[in-house]
């Protein structure tokens, strides 16, 4: 391999006239980021000074720069020390509680009958129950109707607590993510399976969604990436592409649409929503004893808030007198629109013998400082009229906003790649350019009397490697089980959210290190490709190990702990059990991208060095082929399956093997 020189839908769009330039976020001074340590010691603080109602028990560090094996050993100490999931708790004791405490009869005990779960429910009009006086208290307002408020609304009363979902201003004009992986159409299975909402695993299996939604979002079968250089075409040998045959049929989700249809599912498990669906307008009272108001001059009332709802969320005032957001420590300036017109960029640069079209799923032009991520939509997303989102990452460093025009800037862009240049020569604007510098935010805090801060509300990372959904995904999981623990007992207190607020601190962290890393990489093509090798690698086996945690699950139902092991950090974002191995990699990855960062280290040496690791790791299968890095194609053929199944069986570490060879340990019943 030669070596490189450094370089410095529908057929109407939904959404146009309510998107808007969300730059308005608080608290930009910059802040050091808030590691799941730090948020243990804050509380802790708070304790020591009788302002808590316990102490959590402190977060264990991972020493960054010991190595990818002694960063293995790190894992399970870090386990060890962070708080433990919620004891389960079954829909039964929540109904329970909700009769103690609402009265029989009443309309708070009314609300807790659950709705039949089904299959997906139909495309029809959502059924909107009035809203009812605030004299009429609900256990749970969730603010924000986009995808992660409407899943939690609709767990939350599938288990049969009093759910109020109420619309947010944000949700429709911020832009969202709208790409999956299978990690993240694992965390949508497991989502439908623990809390009993069939149709959220659609969301994972394309195929299960809804007609019309499937008709305006699209099928996913390749990641692909091509490495830009300015003023030059692209080199052949410039492009990798992974071809993953999911099990699900990877999405592309035209959010407008998937988000009203999930609103519809939550509706159809129980959760009230307001007539008309007026936004949020502001939040008073305290806790047990919250109104939130509404656009129209009604109101809603609830015992506990989850605010989902946007950079300006109401909550976030409540949380301390410091700023309640704040930048990331590796953010970006970010740009989003949705396009039509985007030429299809295999006409311009051959995938090659090994490839298929890049508009047959998600692409990613990479380039020294930065990316333009495409998403097509629809079943004619090779036409020249398919409609595209767009999303932009820049380095503010090498790529400093040159135009106050977000569309302007993009143009600005573009032009400096003949390649780019050509495929966006005829585009035109369908949802308006927005911009953000920086675009990455995280919440100081999470928790507060009687209420949380979680999703967009507490974080907005960057769009890529589908990082956007899978983290919206990961935080439904976790609230769900601490909410409806915390409801079981009638218990709102700070202290009940700690290990929630440190989860989502930890999920936090992980994204920040990854985008971080991914820009160092962009800087050289040889690094970019390795970098590439180690988050596809963490990506499938992560998917791999929830799955089998999961099916472990479901095999032991009824039995105490039976979710015990999920929540709990492991390192690199993964909350589930996991081949140390895979965590010390990315970790030792992290390490030297840093380094290259620092100009400590040469890229093609940390490149070469990371390869090494891949050829060498004894739970990597070597069928892969990651530790190649002239092997720039990834197609996991039937034969390749076979082959990998032999080699787990005869050679992969044990839990390895568990994760690779299904129906090990669990009842045909219980795998999927």
């Amino acid at each position: 391999m030669p070596k490189d020189e450094e370089a410095p839908r529908p057929t109407t769009e939904r959404s146009t006239d309510t998107a808007t330039d969300s730059t308005g976020t608080r608290g930009r001074r910059s802040r050091p980021a808030a590691t799941p340590k730090d948020v243990q010691a804050r509380r802790a603080a708070r304790a020591a000074d009788g302002k808590d109602g316990r102490t959590a028990p402190g977060a264990a560090d991972a020493a960054q720069d010991s190595g990818w094996l002694e960063g293995a050993e790190a894992v399970g100490a870090a386990e060890s020390a962070l708080p433990d999931e919620p004891e389960d708790i079954r829909p039964e004791d929540i109904r329970a509680a909700a009769a103690r405490t609402e009265g029989a009869g009443t309309e708070g005990g009314r609300a807790g009958a659950v709705r039949g779960a089904g299959g997906a429910l139909a495309d029809g009009p959502s059924r909107i129950v009035a809203a009812a006086a605030p004299a009429s208290r609900h256990k749970v307002a969730v603010l924000g109707a986009h995808l992660g408020g409407g899943m939690l609304a609709a767990v939350l009363a599938r288990a049969g607590l009093d759910v109020v979902l109420v619309d947010s201003a944000h949700d429709a004009a911020i832009p969202a993510g709208e790409t999956t992986v299978p990690y993240t159409a694992e965390v949508f299975e497991l989502l439908a399976r623990r809390y009993g909402v069939p149709e959220l695993a659609a969301l994972g299996h394309f195929g299960q969604l809804p007609a019309s939604v499937r008709a305006g979002s699209g099928l996913k079968s390749s990641i692909g990436f091509v490495y830009a250089r300015p003023g030059a075409r692209v080199r052949p040998h410039h492009k990798l592409q992974f071809n993953v045959p999911s099990e699900h049929g990877e999405s592309h989700l035209y959010r407008p649409e998937v988000d009203a249809w999930v609103h519809r599912v939550a509706v159809g498990h129980g959760a009230k929503a307001p007539q008309g669906r007026p936004v949020l307008k502001d939040v008073r009272g305290e806790a047990g004893d919250f109104t939130v108001e509404l656009a129209d001059g009604s109101s809603v009332a609830a015992e506990f808030v989850v605010d989902m709802s946007g950079p300006d969320a109401p909550m976030l005032a409540r949380l301390g007198p410091e700023p309640a957001l704040r930048p990331l420590r590796h953010s970006s300036r970010v740009l989003t629109a949705h396009l039509r017109g985007v030429r299809p960029l295999e006409r311009r640069v051959d995938p090659g013998p090994g490839g298929t079209a890049w508009t047959g799923g998600t692409t990613q032009v990479v380039f020294p400082g930065g990316w333009i991520q495409l998403v097509p939509f629809g079943s004619e997303r090779d036409g020249d009229d398919a409609l595209t989102s767009v999303a932009v990452s820049l380095d503010t460093k090498l790529w400093p906003q040159g135009s106050a025009s977000a569309e302007e800037d993009f143009q600005q862009l573009v032009r400096q790649f003949p390649d780019l240049a050509w495929q966006f020569e005829k585009a035109t604007t369908v949802r308006p350019w927005t911009s953000a510098e920086p675009w990455q935010y995280a919440a100081t805090a999470a928790a507060g009397p009687g209420f949380v801060v979680l999703d967009r509300s507490a974080v907005r990372c960057d769009f890529t490697l589908s990082r956007d959904v899978t983290l919206t995904a990961e935080l439904v999981h976790e609230a769900a089980a601490h909410i409806m623990a915390a409801a079981a007992e009638d218990d709102w207190s700070v202290a009940r959210f700690t290990a929630l607020e440190s989860f989502q601190a930890a999920l936090i962290e992980h994204s920040e290190r990854l985008l971080g890393t991914a820009l160092t990489a962009t800087t050289d093509f040889r690094l970019w490709n390795a970098f590439c090798r180690v988050w596809l690698l963490h990506s499938m086996f992560a998917a791999l190990s929830l799955k089998r945690a999961r099916n472990d699950a479901l095999a032991s139902a009824g039995h105490p702990g039976q979710w015990r092991e999920l929540g709990r950090h492991r390192g690199a974002g993964l909350w589930f059990p996991v081949y140390p191995g895979f965590v010390a990699l990315f970790d030792d990855m992290d390490r030297l991208v840093r380094q290259v960062a620092d100009n400590r280290m040469d890229a093609g040496a940390a490149a070469e060095r990371i390869f090494g690791q891949l050829r060498q790791a004894s739970f990597v299968p070597p069928l892969f082929g990651f530790g190649d890095p002239t092997d720039r194609y990834y197609n996991f053929t039937p034969l390749k399956r076979i082959k990998t199944l032999l080699w787990a069986k005869r050679r992969a570490p044990h839990m390895v093997r568990r994760v690779l060879t299904p129906g090990a340990t669990v009842s045909p019943s219980v795998e999927r």
